[in-house]
């Protein structure tokens, strides 16, 4: 389990471990198992882990003697399967996994301000909770020689948690007019700000849809029902902190799945073929109160500026032409509860 501070420093817990088998080999070992799940051969499942054939293969062997049995079956022919042992270790690390998520967040910000308060640096910063986006490094970028917008990636609704908590000065999200985990964003919205006391800032807009491998017919949702297709929407050990859309575009890349929904941004990174199904919006939501500071004046400065229009400009599907704009906690749920009225205009 993986946790990002900040791009520098990271917080990590490897808990398999025996002898032999070290806590680096035994995470190594939980990925290359993760793959075997998905893969026929111990070859293939090597590639998706990134490891070599026999790394893949010491691994199985160092796992096996420090679990006193196999953790898979290799039959000439038949390729590889996990054995009833290594399913149970799967199992075991999703819920050493659940168990360690709380407790690690809640070290994640101590850590975090234990570290803040030593910081030389006097320059300006502002928290952002945020769901994945690819604009949002750029965003960072630009604010630099003013001001330090520290991202920490999470799912939507822990970040307007965390925003309603005062955890965060910022908590971004997306909702869209088609695609249930956009709708449940739109949900959480509702959940936890208040419209008297919350406003949100419009950052991009965005192409959602189905990224397709080259050579796969696909031209709607109704061709992902097809036999022997395979589709994914969130690949296996994919948290809140990953970006889903990439990840999902890699499997289809490597051949781990025909298609998945992502971003059109993603699809064109893997130069993979996109089929668009939604619009979405990207917010930012914040306290009202804190509009007229000069920090987030400067995150607004930056927003606006040229030098990210023109970045978020060269991300395939993108839209950033209204970025900055305040918009009421309520532009989101009507965005959301007009989709019929969108598509006709569209069509």
């Amino acid at each position: 389990m993986s946790l990002h501070m900040n791009p520098e420093l990271q917080l990590s817990a490897r808990w398999l471990s025996g002898e032999g088998l070290t806590p680096v080999h035994g995470q190594a070992l939980l990925e290359l198992l993760g793959a075997l799940v998905r893969a026929t051969t111990l070859q293939e499942a090597a590639r998706a882990a990134g490891l070599s054939y026999r790394h893949a293969w010491g691994l199985l062997g160092s796992g096996a003697r420090a679990m006193g049995a196999p953790l898979v079956d290799m039959q000439r022919g038949k390729g590889a399967k996990l054995t009833a042992l290594g399913l149970k270790l799967l199992k075991a690390d999703a819920h050493v996994r659940k168990a360690l998520e709380g407790p690690f967040e809640q070290l994640r910000r101590e850590v975090r301000d234990m570290l803040a308060l030593a910081r030389p640096s006097q320059q300006p910063r502002l928290a952002l909770h945020a769901s994945h986006d690819l604009a949002l490094p750029l965003l960072a970028q630009i604010c630099a020689p003013r001001l330090q917008l520290d991202i920490s990636f999470r799912g939507a609704d822990e970040c307007l948690a965390a925003l309603a908590r005062g955890d965060c000065d910022l908590a971004g999200f997306h909702v869209a007019d088609a695609l249930p985990r956009a709708a449940a964003a739109a949900a959480a919205l509702g959940r936890w700000l208040d419209p008297q006391k919350h406003q949100l800032l419009h950052f991009v807009s965005r192409e959602q849809g189905i990224i397709v491998r080259h050579g796969v017919r696909v031209r709607g949702v109704r061709d992902l029902a097809r036999p022997g297709l395979r589709f994914l929407n969130r690949p296996p050990g994919v948290g809140p902190q990953d970006d889903i859309d990439l990840a999902v575009a890699a499997a289809v890349a490597e051949g781990r799945a025909e298609a998945g929904f992502g971003l059109r941004a993603a699809a064109a990174r893997y130069q993979l073929e996109f089929v668009p199904l939604a619009t979405e919006r990207y917010y930012l939501a914040l306290q009202r109160r804190t509009f007229r500071d000069p920090t987030l004046q400067a995150l607004l400065a930056a927003m606006r500026s040229d030098a990210f229009l023109r970045g978020a400009a060269q991300l395939p599907g993108y839209d950033a032409s209204n970025a900055g704009t305040r918009e009421a906690l309520t532009a989101a749920l009507a965005w959301l509860k007009q989709p019929r009225a969108r598509n006709r205009a569209a069509g």
